[in-house]
């Protein structure tokens, strides 16, 4: 696993990245937007989009993928839009308005005077990474803003570009990115000092761009037509790899010494600077839809015999597994002054109702576990003995903006959908679930053979393609939860796996294909922005993402 530590001046860029952030004016000792270089620009791009990314998309996803709930034991409301899917144009707008506020740097770089080449090295990871952050907003939201946005005072009221022109120019982003660095001149400027994500290894940055254009071809796999053909080509292209051989993290040199200065994962969900608990650790509850995931039926008090149907009607029933990663990602909660046992609370419950079938409940819910979520490959030592309490590098460790095992589960799902093209499905499969249990720091033991026996969760048993696709779903939202859940709630848009309950005060019958444009759009870009009513992102109409099922 690499890391990259890098000087307080860096780091204190890197969180002053756009123009509205930085001081304006003519001191020596303020660097205004427009005499930024792409080596002053790159990594506060970086980590400003990552911020938008563990943060607001992060949580949305944990919690419509019903990972997430709150401790009804300890809070009376939150999260309450999000589980009786009441959505508005404040509904997480700052994922809409962060990251097109984030992706303006990466432009910056695309847009600096560049007559040599000499800076191809920054344009080729810009256009990676813009690839990569504005397909979440097509993903999203649909027709967007593109061709005129991030221009600045020279257009404030961009235009909506068609969400499928978008992605065919996010695609030729990547090949633009892939021909740079194939091509860059002697003379190129080395990023290596500024590249707080892959430190300037070109060639993982083509490993990166190849995943991300698998990405979007995969979210495509259900378009007909001259779609299919483009995203047919555009696989073909890219067949041959190669794709991530480790996560792309970002570090740009986190520690414990300022709250600015933590680990996004630790100052959104889990500690301060003195090593004190948020309340977001007190306030973010297991739900019970992930220990009935994560825990056989002997260890769970199922209200009655044969309840153990993910969704009724369905014909899935929970997996009758225990999940070593499930103590890894939730622990016990606080009680008295004590870590208690495991509970879980169902989405929309009022009291904790799920645990062991000799646990008491109510009580207080488990809470997201540390070991699992900040301790990636046991960096700070803790469980190879190197370390012990809270060590230093505890907070120092790295972010994740994609990680090995997705990549190995896309490859998986391609050798599904496009046998021509990809092989080796079982182990890319099984290579993510090894990957997943090395992240959480749980022992793999004889998982992958239990888990391979069970059709919907593993690959051996499952005989269609429906199953398997749903086992590698099922997987991926395990491997992804808590470290970025959007991405499991946009594949269960495209695909519906893994199965996922509603929340049971859900006012709709279904979760939402898209979320609604923020009032930002409606107060500065009014001529523009579609008209959205709440009911919009339930249907299939023509505000829906091109690439879901039925809209193309």
């Amino acid at each position: 696993m690499k890391k990259i530590k890098f000087l307080v001046p860096i780091l204190a860029l890197a969180f002053v990245s756009c123009d509205q952030y930085l001081d304006i004016n003519d001191s020596p000792n303020n660097l205004t937007f427009d005499k930024a270089t792409p080596s002053k620009l790159l990594p506060g791009a970086q980590v400003s989009t990552y911020r938008v990314q563990v943060g607001n998309m992060n949580q949305l996803g944990n919690v419509f993928m019903n990972s997430w709930t709150r401790n009804v034991n300890s809070f009376g409301n939150g999260f309450d839009k999000e589980l009786q899917l009441n959505l508005d144009n404040g509904f997480y707008a700052p994922i809409w308005d962060g990251l097109y506020r984030e992706l303006k740097n990466y432009q910056a770089i695309i847009d600096y005077p560049n007559p040599s080449g000499q800076y191809d090295n920054y344009v080729a990871a810009a256009k990676i990474c813009k690839s990569f952050y504005t397909q979440y907003i097509v993903d999203l939201y649909g027709n967007a803003p593109y061709s005129q946005a991030w221009k600045g005072s020279a257009n404030v009221t961009p235009a909506y570009d068609d969400d499928y022109a978008i992605y065919q120019a996010l695609i030729a982003d990547l090949e633009d990115a892939r021909d740079l660095i194939a091509n860059a001149p002697t003379t190129v400027e080395d990023i290596t000092p500024y590249d707080v994500m892959l430190g300037g290894d070109m060639a993982r940055w083509v490993e990166f761009a190849n995943t991300v254009q698998l990405r979007l071809c995969l979210r495509m796999s259900e378009v007909t037509g001259a779609k299919a053909t483009f995203r047919d080509t555009k696989l073909a292209d890219i067949a041959a790899g190669p794709f991530l051989s480790d996560n792309v993290a970002i570090n740009p040199g986190w520690t414990g010494a300022t709250a600015d200065q933590l680990t996004p994962m630790i100052s959104n969900y889990f500690y301060n600077t003195d090593q004190s608990n948020l309340q977001n650790r007190t306030f973010i509850a297991m739900t019970g839809h992930a220990w009935k995931s994560l825990q056989s039926y002997a260890s769970t008090n199922y209200p009655a015999a044969g309840s153990q149907e993910i969704i009724a009607g369905s014909g899935v029933f929970y997996p009758n597994v225990t999940d070593p990663r499930s103590a890894r990602i939730f622990t016990g909660g606080i009680q008295g002054t004590a870590v208690g046992p495991r509970r879980a609370v169902n989405q929309g419950s009022s009291f904790v109702d799920v645990a062991g079938p000799t646990t008491a409940v109510p009580g207080p819910p488990s809470r997201l576990g540390a070991l699992g979520h900040i301790n990636p490959y046991d960096q700070a030592g803790i469980f190879s003995g190197a370390a012990a309490g809270f060590p230093a590098d505890f907070f120092g460790v790295d972010g994740f903006i994609m990680t090995y095992s997705e990549s190995c589960f896309l490859q998986a799902e391609a050798a599904v959908r496009y046998p021509a093209l990809f092989s080796g499905g079982q182990f890319w499969f099984e290579e993510g679930i090894t990957d997943s249990f090395a992240f959480r720091n749980a022992a793999i033991g004889s998982y992958i053979a239990t888990i391979n026996a069970k059709s919907n969760f593993g690959w051996t048993a499952s005989t269609t393609n429906a199953q398997k696709l749903h086992a590698i779903m099922y997987q991926k939202w395990i491997a992804l939860m808590g470290i970025n859940g959007i991405e499991s709630y946009i594949d269960y848009t495209r695909t519906g796996y893994p199965l996922t309950p509603l929340s049971s005060n859900a006012g709709q019958t279904r979760k939402p294909y898209r979320l609604i444009y923020p009032v930002s759009e409606y107060v500065a870009n009014s001529a523009n922005v579609p008209a959205m009513s709440p009911t919009d992102p339930f249907v299939i109409n023509a505000l829906t993402p091109f690439w879901v099922p039925g809209a193309n």
